[in-house]
């Protein structure tokens, strides 16, 4: 990986687009001081990711933009871009599959920054990971800037240790390690949140099981209340249906009789009114018989009595007249006498009236001047009233017209003051920020939740991979063992046997080895040698001779063969090698693939059971391919297996990661809504109070311009007031003297009026005397004209009685008798008549009464029919609240109900009900949704521990590789320093301590001795030998992790010639591995540069590139 090109514009001084090409291993950028060299390793320091303005030179962010300069106007946005060259994938992640990786980093000068990764927009996160592991970084050792050697070997020991990680990769591990560290401390801040909830959730939880135990009692108390209940109404409605029909079946048989019993007595009531009729008329005969029958006697008795009458009248007539006729002559002497006092008495009346005539007359006058008088005084009087009305009211409409004066002033004033009070809230009340936009949260959270449910699906599947691999690998290894275990044994039992390389040496068909293991036998151990017939001892083979066809020789390669296998022939199977021995000669055999051997008069027949040599030899050789191919399965199951184990670990950790996210874009997500809750209620709030403030505004204004005519229209009734209180004032004297005056007069008249009185009153007592005796004495003539007048009437009236003669009373007397006969008979009808209707009656009565008890018990039965069909719909109606139909309910168990059992056990439920208390009938949802969520958090929770468990063995694991990867890259780097050091200063050592044991926590120290010197510490060393020092360090960790690049900015400045000398050969040493750039005015160093990058400051304080390729203008000088 090599960094290819840098772009610039508008960054530093590097105002219009730049472009530096790094084609060359060692490139040297050189130009006069001040003209921009080092800009170029801050662009590339900036472009990794470096967040310190300290750290480019800088006060803030911003000031790696252009700030203008004489001729140019400042620029708004600084850009470089770094493009590295991947041919072998050394970048990881998802763009180490690109040959070519562009990172670009812009700034704006509103402090905004962009990074962008193959013009892919990302955080500054993902570039620092894209480098992680590569040496590469905003810090790193790849990049040396002016004074950092100095830094480099004086710095702390743990900051000198940050760069022996790097080299060892451990960044990434850190980083990962920081991470989960974070992950950490958020899952037991999610624990601990979760504890607490689950706390709060549990005490909910029991209040909720409580309650939703006692609804749940409560729930099966009314479901036992409701049947009861329905079993009582059923009874109940089965009853009443019971009694319908009976009252239905009465209310027939009464209807029935009712008509009956109508009949008879509309029979009954016919015969009475014809009795009747006939009994009226023979009591009308009787009664016309006994007029007559009186008459009749009245007469006889008066016919009788008249005679004696007649002689008594006649005496009393002449005593009657005689003394009516003095009478009458007194009364008329009394009529006189009345009529004379009459006169007298009229005339003393009229003289009496003509006297009351003149008093009342006074009077009147009297009357008439004090009415005028007093009316002069009321109307001084009223006058008088009316100005201490109207002076009043004046004086109490100005003072209440001040009083609202003064309370419309207050009013103005509080109007103004709450005005502008209102117009300050208006303006003070800025405008809201909009409500939030959940919708970016919303997809985070559903993103979260989807990637959280890939990642568990994900491990799900490679869970359920794994114990199968695991499986495979575990046969592998017992496959493995088994036949390595077959070989040692096979390896010790050839290794007893062998003690030749004949068998060794040959090379057969797999077929024919029980054959030729048999035939050969001992020879298998025996020695293969040209010059065998030369050996003195043992058994030795000499050179194999041609083979003859169809012998076991064919069969057989080898240097040394025995020639007696040319005369032992084969057969494929027994039958064959059987008949191809009768044929056989002198010193021949026949011998099958499996060992059975056949000669002229012998055979040997194969032993299964027997393994020869070369069968174990062969074996051998199967065993080792076996093994050697198991090995290499094993191997690859063993990678796959640590593979998904990794994966399965990634998987965890990134699961984690995930419902981390996951919660933290659930509380974010909650945090939000809540937050947009409130926002809405802010804004809800403040746009109903800016409606109140403009309507209280637009109100106030109204009352403002309202109560200002109101003020000024008391103003004007004031002085209005004032002026008439002046002018009633002024009146008030001149209606006191008139009062006065008028009061006066008003005594005089009083005192003619009261003399006018008394003689009005005498003379009126003086008439009504004269009235009164003129009525007593007209009265009394009245009486003596009316008593004479009676008496003169009865005087005329009474005259002599005639002479009577006899009367005959014989007709009379028999008309009496022929009457009274005809009474009787009559008297005898009216009897039977009587008797008869004397029997109707009592009948009729009879019927009356059975009628009245009849309708009475109709009355009563349709009552009760009327009272049983409304309870009949209620019950009805109480079934449909309960939920029941009539239909469904027992009817057998309806007829045996006990209802009063029933009323008791409704009642001693509803008191068991009553004694729950306040029910909470949502508490059963209520506690199932809490349960509910309980579970859930428990699910959490664990879910939570195991994740917080595998982060932990996450760090354990991450600590165990870091600190294997640090010993590892510490030991190396340590024994490249220790050899790179003499090089470098011509001698002497340099090592590098750790401050402690544990390698986490250790620093490191660097000890460095130049030759001559004892120095223990490197703080005593000189600028240049603390610079080379450094530099033995930085290209000690070159060597065992090479950054893609390095970059040096005048590290050559404190060395002498000599030292110069020794930097860059090292340098050119280092070449081949690392790309250099550096930054140098030495001229050794320059010579040394592959390719030259100039850059000039022609425009002050702007900066321009020239380069040059060494090569090119070598060759261009040698043509020319």
């Amino acid at each position: 990986m090599r960094l290819k090109l840098i772009k610039l514009a508008g960054f530093k001084s590097f105002v219009e687009p730049t472009k530096i090409s790094l084609s060359a291993d060692m490139t040297a950028v050189v130009g006069p001081n001040g003209c921009g060299k080092s800009n170029v390793i801050d662009a590339v320091r900036w472009v990794l990711g470096e967040s310190s303005a300290r750290h480019l030179r800088g006060e803030n962010m911003t000031d790696v933009i252009f700030n203008g300069s004489t001729n140019r106007p400042p620029h708004s946005r600084a850009s470089v871009e770094l493009v590295f060259d991947n041919p072998h994938n050394r970048v990881p992640g998802e763009f180490g599959r690109f040959t070519e990786i562009a990172v670009r980093r812009e700034v704006f000068r509103d402090g905004s920054n962009h990074y962008f990764i193959n013009g892919q927009k990302c955080r500054r996160k993902d570039v620092t990971d894209l480098f992680l592991g590569t040496g590469l970084g905003p810090r790193s050792y790849a990049i040396i800037e002016q004074g950092t050697v100095s830094r480099l070997v004086e710095s702390r020991p743990a900051d000198l240790k940050l760069f022996l990680e790097e080299a060892a990769g451990v960044s990434r591990y850190k980083e990962r390690r920081r991470e989960t560290e974070q992950r950490i401390r958020h899952t037991r801040d999610n624990l601990e949140r979760l504890g607490d909830i689950r706390g709060e959730l549990g005490e909910r939880l029991e209040h909720l099981r409580q309650q939703a135990e006692t609804a749940e009692r409560y729930r099966q108390l009314k479901a036992r209340s409701r049947a009861a209940r329905s079993e009582l109404v059923g009874s109940e409605l089965w009853g009443i249906e019971s009694r319908l029909v009976e009252i239905k079946g009465a209310l027939s048989e009464h209807e029935r009789a009712l008509a009956e019993l109508d009949a008879r007595r509309t029979q009954d009531e016919a015969r009475s009114l014809i009795l009747a009729t006939t009994r009226q008329e023979r009591q009308a005969e009787q009664a016309d018989r006994q007029q007559q029958l009186f008459l009749g006697g009245q007469a006889i008795a008066r016919l009788e009595q008249q005679g004696l009458h007649q002689a008594e009248q006649g005496r009393e007539w002449q005593s009657r007249r005689a003394a009516l006729g003095e009478r009458m002559a007194a009364l008329q002497l009394q009529l006189e006498s009345e009529e004379r006092a009459l006169a007298e008495a009229t005339l003393a009346l009229e003289q009496a009236e003509v006297r009351l005539e003149l008093a009342e007359a006074r009077q009147e006058e009297g009357l008439a001047r004090q009415q005028e008088g007093g009316q002069q005084v009321e109307q001084w009087r009223a006058a008088r009233e009316q100005w201490q009305q109207q002076l009043a009211m004046q004086q109490g409409a100005l003072a209440q017209a001040r009083g609202e004066r003064q309370h419309q002033h207050e009013l103005l004033a509080r109007t103004r003051l709450a005005r502008l009070k209102l117009e300050d809230e208006r303006e003070s009340r800025g405008d809201e920020p909009p409500l939030p936009d959940l919708a970016p949260l919303e997809h985070a959270r559903a993103a979260a939740s989807e990637h959280q449910g890939s990642l568990r699906q994900r491990h799900e599947a490679l869970e359920a991979a794994l114990p199968a691999l695991r499986a495979q690998w575990h046969q592998a290894q017992t496959a493995l063992r088994e036949r390595q275990a077959r070989l040692q044994a096979l390896t010790e039992l050839l290794g007893e046997r062998q003690e030749g390389v004949l068998g060794e040496q040959l090379t057969l068909d797999a077929q024919w080895a029980p054959a030729l293991d048999k035939v050969l036998g001992h020879w298998l151990t025996a020695r293969g040698d040209d010059r065998w017939q030369q050996v003195e001892s043992g058994r030795v083979v000499g050179p194999a001779g041609r083979a003859v066809t169809g012998t076991l020789a064919c069969w057989v390669q080898g240097a040394h063969l025995p020639a007696f296998l040319n005369a032992i022939f084969t057969a494929p199977d027994l039958e064959a090698a059987r008949q191809r021995a009768t044929t056989l000669g002198p010193g021949e055999s026949v011998i099958t693939p499996a060992g059975d051997w056949f000669g002229v008069n012998w055979v040997d027949r194969a032993d299964g059971k027997r393994l020869g040599t070369l069968a174990m030899l062969a074996e051998q050789e199967h065993l080792r391919e076996a093994i050697a191919t198991l090995s290499r399965q094993e191997q690859a199951l063993s990678r796959s297996l640590a593979e998904r184990e990794e994966t399965r670990i990634t998987l965890l950790e990134e699961q984690e990661g995930a419902l981390a996210q996951l919660q933290q874009a659930e509380l974010a997500l909650q945090q939000a809504r809540e937050a947009w809750r409130l926002q809405e209620g802010r804004l809800t709030e403040r746009g109903q109070r800016q409606a109140e403030i403009v309507a209280e505004l637009a109100r106030l204004g109204a009352q403002l311009a309202e109560e200002q005519t109101r003020l000024e229209d008391r103003e004007a009734l004031i002085l209005e007031l004032e002026e008439q209180l002046a002018h009633w004032q002024a009146l008030g004297g001149e209606h006191d003297e008139r009062l006065r005056e008028a009061q006066e007069r008003q005594q005089a008249l009083e005192a003619a009026v009261a003399a006018a009185r008394n003689g009005s009153e005498l003379a009126r007592a003086e008439r009504q005397r004269g009235q009164l005796e003129q009525e007593q004495r007209r009265q009394l003539g009245e009486l003596h004209r009316t008593e004479l007048e009676r008496v003169r009437g009865e005087l005329m009236q009474l005259k002599a009685p005639d002479a009577t003669e006899a009367v005959d009373l014989a007709p009379l007397l028999e008309t009496q008798r022929r009457l009274e006969a005809e009474q009787l008979a009559t008297h005898q009808v009216l009897s039977q008549l009587e008797s008869e209707l004397g029997e109707l009656e009592k009948r009729r009565q009879g019927d009356h009464k059975h009628l009245v008890a009849l309708q009475e018990t109709l009355a009563q039965l349709r009552l009760e029919r009327e009272r049983l069909l409304t309870r009949r719909q209620a019950l009805h109606e109480q079934l449909e609240e309960l939920g029941v139909r009539f239909a469904e309910l027992d009817q057998g168990a309806l007829l045996q109900a006990d209802r009063s059992k029933l009323r008791q056990e409704i009642q001693a439920l509803e008191e068991q009900v009553a004694a729950l208390g306040a029910i909470n009938l949502a508490a059963l949802e209520e506690f199932e949704e809490a349960r509910t969520r309980a579970t859930y958090m428990e699910n959490q929770c664990q879910d939570l521990e195991q994740a917080l468990e595998t982060l932990e063995q996450a760090i354990k694991r991450i600590d165990r590789e870091t600190q294997i990867r640090f010993r590892d890259t510490f030991d190396k780097v340590n024994e490249d320093l220790k050899s790179l050091f003499p090089k470098v200063f011509g001698g002497g050592n340099a090592w590098l301590e750790l401050t402690s044991d544990d390698l986490l926590e250790a620093g490191v120290t660097i000890m460095a001795r130049p030759p001559g010197k004892k120095n223990a510490t490197i703080a005593l060393l000189s600028g240049g030998e603390k610079a080379l020092t450094a530099l033995a360090l930085v290209f000690a960790i070159f060597r065992l992790n090479p950054a893609p690049f390095c970059m040096l900015d005048e590290v050559d400045a404190p060395l002498d010639e000599v030292n110069v000398g020794r930097f860059c050969a090292l340098v050119k040493e280092m070449s081949g591995t690392v790309q250099f750039v550096y930054i140098s005015h030495n001229k050794v160093s320059m010579e040394m540069a592959e390719q030259l990058v100039g850059v000039t400051m022609q425009e002050p304080g702007v900066s321009r590139i020239v380069s040059v390729d060494i090569g090119e203008a070598v060759a261009l000088a040698e043509q020319n």
